[in-house]
This record gives structure tokens, C-alpha cells and sequence, in this order.
């Protein structure tokens, strides 16, 4: 005969943990920050090219037809002059294609069908957002960080501005941290089948295989996460084809999608990029990831280089953990727009769970159990605010109101222009694409002569020709590629509105002064 406990569990059921139920508010707390700041508009190239994409695939295609001008169509027109950036031309001469990839706007052509565009651009972003911080936790624990020390890894990088800024627009970089991690927790367990809270290795296997292929579909280089994921698996040869099977619907949605559009199964609307790589970039991209990567992420993911040394955590989790962090140091360090500005550190997002997991369990190997509970709450302090004043001195929370000139100067247009006008943008150009029906050109692409070729067939076309131009663009396209007879007529945010119209080269402002040869 059996009696019952007369201790009870530790966590009866129904009862929460109070550290769970703050975490959670934490979580809702940041997912309401990140909305309230969140940048849905499609603006410059690549928020414009990831949501021209996804209406092109909400809408069955992969093609699109130029926006041509009458009379010159775009075999005869100046190179590139009717594509907007996020575009290119299709390599069939069937009008034009997408170059971002696919697996972003797949995301937001399926939200859209529930909350509509403005609401998809929010609800990828923040959905990925939170899940990502909720994946390095649970890596940490998996690789045996404390939950303490778990946490924490999750707030460095929850609070670090490269991560808050990528969240609050559309962009690729936090979903790929997302899928990313997903892939090497599922590998962790297929790899360690009677680990806590494994289960069959062989579904495990399936997930990572699955998880890694949408994050191939949203940053194609996101293969290079199979080198950890490898080592996450082990040796062990059974796990192999289930991660193979779990990979394969995407793996065929991408070949059919970029035969389509690009003529290849293999091909990315990247075209050939070899020539942005180069073994000679290393040593300055390196310098500036180790300038930079503590003050994104705090200094203690410096700690990482002691993993060869460190006896904390599980060797196989040292060895997934620096394997997941040389491979993309050496991708990305190899690559030239890398070391141009902070916030091209965006690239290793898909690596910060490791670079967070390795430096704490070096510095958690280290001081051992010598942190109480007012050492790691005065830590957490630390961290946010460092993330909060970091934030706010990048500016990064700063685009939604940069950005919202975009759908204001879209706006203006529909409200001011005629339906036949014919636009000069570059910078606009996307946006244009994306939330007008007018017709445009690229006048960076033109010289004096090619613009007069365009002037010209605008005439015979009966288009009056306007240009949406941001103040660094108005010199050079108003007094160099397009000098003529302008005239503003109005202004949306920082964007400027002009009318050309035929006579002797001027440029006369909105407050009625005249400016000739240059424009501040």
C-alpha cells in the first residue's frame, strides 16, 4: 500500500515560478517597446525589396512588368533606368524580379492574409524578435549555462541596440538569428537523444533540417550553420538522413522559385557576389568586429576566445559553440561591407546566441558560484542600462520617423499628381514601386544627354515629369544628371517635390528663390 508525500512538489500544478512569471511580463514589456517603435514601411532597397517581393508572392508570381514610358521601351532606354531598388530585371527579359530572397517574404505574405501589410511587417519582426531572445535562453541552458546565467545571455542580447534596431524594421537579420538557433537546439537534442527534454533523436534531426532550411530561404549563406549543426549532431550517421528529409520542402520551394525568376534552380537574386569577398579584408573586419562586438553585446562575449581553455559546460557543447562562432568570423570576415559601419555587425546576429553562451560559460567557469543573487541582479542592471543609453546614442530607435517619409511622400504624389506623371527617384524608387501606380525612372543611371532622351519621349507621351528627391540627392539630380528648368511644388517629411518643365536650366525653390548650377 502506497501513502502520499506529505512534501509537496516543488512546483505543483497550476503554480508558476515568480522568475518565470517576471520573465514573461519582461517579454510582453519588450514586444509592446518594439511595437510602439516598430517601422512597417517599405523604404529604402532592402525594406522596399523584401515587401515588393512578398506582394509578388501573395500574389502567385515571381515576375512583374516594368513600368515603361511610351515609346522607349527598356531595350532601348538607358541601362537600368525602370528598376526600382529591391528589383531586378528578370535574366529572361520578363520584366523584373526580385533580388532579396524568399524566405522573409514568405513569412510576410502569409501574415498579411490575417492582419494585412502594416500588420504582417509588425508581426514577423516582433514575433521573431521574442522567439529569438526566448532560443538563446533555452541554447544556454542546453548548453549548461545556470538558469541565472541563461537569462542573462538572453538580456545581452535582447538589450543590445543591433538586435533592438533590426527588430523594429523589416529586415532578415533577427529572423535569421531565430531560425538559426532554432536548428542548432533541435541538432543539440537529435544529438543527445536521452539529454532533459529530448525526446526521439530522429524528429529532433527532422526539426533542425527543417528549421535550417527556412533560414537558408531567408539568408541563402545561413548554410554555413550545417558546420555546428554537424557538431551539434556527432557522430552519429542515423541522424543524417532525417535532416536531409527535413530540409527538402524548402529546399525544393527554393529551386523552383529561383528557376522561375532566375533561370536557375540555384541561382539568388544576388547574381555573382564572389567579387565582395576577399581573404584581404580579414584583418581590418576583424578588428572592427572585436572594436565593436562588446560594446554591442557587452564585453563578456570576449570571454568566448577562452573556450579552447575553459573546463565549464559540456566539451561538445565548447566545441558546437566555438565551431557555430569561427565559421561565421571567417565567412563574414572575408567579406567587404563587413567592417564599414557598426551596424554591418548585423551579419553575426545568427551567431550572437554563441558568442553570448561561450563568453558566459568561460566567465561562469571561472567565478564558479561566487555570483549571488546581487552580483547577477546587479549585472542585469548593468546590461540594460548600457543597452538603453547605447540605444538611444545610435539612434536606433529613430527609423520609424525617418522612414514614415516614405508612405508621406507617397501620399503627397497620389493626392497632387497627375496619373500620367512620369518620376525621377533612386532613393524613393521601392517605395515608389510599392505604394504607387506611377510611372518612374532612375535618373542616378542618367547622364545630360540620356535624360534628354527621356524628356523627349515624356513629350510625345503627353507625361509631365516630376522627381521625389531627399536633400542629399538634390544637387547632383537636379544641376548634373537632370539640369533643366525645375521647380519645386512641394514637400512630404525631408523629401522634395519637383516639376520639370522645358527652358533655359534653373532650379527655383518652393520660397521662390532661383538657384542655378548647385543646390544646398
Amino acid at each position: 500500500m502506497e501513502f502520499p508525500s506529505t512534501v509537496p512538489p516543488a512546483n505543483p500544478p497550476g503554480r508558476r515560478r515568480p522568475g518565470a512569471l517576471l520573465a514573461a511580463a519582461a517579454l510582453a514589456a519588450y514586444a509592446v517597446l518594439l511595437l510602439l517603435f516598430m517601422d512597417p514601411y517599405a523604404g529604402g532597397s532592402d525594406t522596399s525589396g523584401y515587401l515588393n517581393h512578398a506582394r509578388l508572392l501573395y500574389s502567385g508570381r515571381v515576375h512583374i512588368p516594368f513600368r515603361a514610358l511610351e515609346g522607349l521601351p527598356p531595350e532601348k532606354a538607358p541601362y537600368d533606368v525602370y528598376t526600382p531598388l529591391g528589383l531586378k530585371p528578370a535574366p529572361d527579359g520578363n520584366g523584373l524580379v526580385p533580388t532579396y530572397p524568399s524566405g522573409l517574404p514568405l513569412l510576410l505574405a502569409a501574415a498579411a492574409r490575417a492582419v494585412g501589410w502594416v500588420g504582417a511587417a509588425a508581426l514577423v519582426a516582433v514575433a521573431h524578435a521574442v522567439i529569438g531572445i526566448l532560443l538563446v535562453y533555452a541554447l544556454g541552458r542546453a548548453f549548461g549555462l545556470p538558469r541565472a546565467w541563461a537569462a542573462t545571455g538572453a538580456v545581452m542580447v535582447a538589450a543590445s541596440p543591433l538586435y533592438v534596431l533590426y527588430s523594429v524594421q523589416v529586415m532578415s537579420d533577427v529572423p535569421s538569428l531565430a531560425w538559426v538557433a532554432a536548428a542548432l537546439l533541435a541538432a543539440w537534442r537529435a544529438g543527445d537523444p536521452d539529454g532533459p527534454g529530448a525526446g526521439p533523436g530522429w524528429r529532433w534531426a527532422l526539426a533542425s533540417g527543417a528549421a535550417l532550411s527556412v533560414a537558408v530561404l531567408i539568408r541563402p549563406n545561413s548554410i554555413i550553420a550545417l558546420a555546428p549543426i554537424a557538431a551539434a549532431l556527432g557522430p552519429r550517421a542515423r541522424r543524417w538522413p532525417p535532416l536531409v528529409l527535413g530540409g527538402l520542402p524548402c529546399a525544393a520551394f527554393f529551386c523552383l522559385h529561383a528557376r522561375a525568376a532566375y533561370g536557375s534552380p540555384l541561382a539568388t537574386g544576388y547574381g555573382d557576389s564572389s567579387y565582395l569577398f576577399s581573404a584581404a579584408w580579414a584583418p581590418p573586419t576583424l578588428a572592427h568586429f572585436a572594436l565593436w562586438l562588446p560594446v554591442l553585446f557587452t564585453p563578456a562575449v570576449l570571454a568566448a576566445a577562452g573556450l579552447p581553455w575553459s573546463r565549464s559546460g559540456p566539451v561538445r557543447a565548447r566545441v558546437v559553440i566555438a565551431v557555430w562562432i569561427l565559421v561565421y568570423l571567417a565567412f563574414y570576415s572575408c567579406y567587404a561591407p563587413s567592417h564599414e559601419t557598426w551596424w554591418y555587425l548585423r551579419f553575426l546576429l545568427p551567431a550572437a546566441p554563441a558568442l553570448v553562451a561561450g563568453g558566459l560559460l568561460v566567465i561562469h567557469g571561472a567565478v564558479g558560484r561566487r555570483c549571488g543573487g546581487t552580483a547577477f541582479a546587479a549585472a542585469l542592471a548593468l546590461v540594460l542600462a548600457n543597452g538603453a543609453l547605447l540605444t538611444r546614442h545610435l539612434g536606433v530607435l529613430n527609423t520609424r520617423a525617418h522612414d514614415r517619409t516614405y508612405p508621406a511622400a507617397m501620399d503627397w504624389m497620389g493626392a497632387h499628381l497627375p496619373p500620367n506623371a512620369l518620376v525621377a527617384a533612386w532613393q524613393t524608387s521601392g517605395a515608389l514601386f510599392y505604394y504607387t501606380p506611377f510611372a518612374f525612372f532612375r535618373w542616378e543611371n542618367l547622364d545630360a544627354r540620356s535624360f534628354g532622351v527621356i524628356t523627349a519621349a515624356a513629350q510625345r507621351a503627353g507625361r509631365p515629369v516630376y522627381a521625389a528627391l531627399f536633400p542629399k540627392e538634390r544637387g547632383a539630380a537636379l544641376t548634373v544628371n537632370m539640369r533643366g528648368n525645375w521647380t519645386q511644388v512641394g514637400t512630404a517629411g525631408i523629401v522634395t517635390l519637383w516639376k520639370w518643365s522645358p527652358g533655359p536650366a534653373a532650379v527655383r525653390m518652393i520660397d521662390g528663390s532661383t538657384m542655378a548650377g548647385g543646390i544646398r
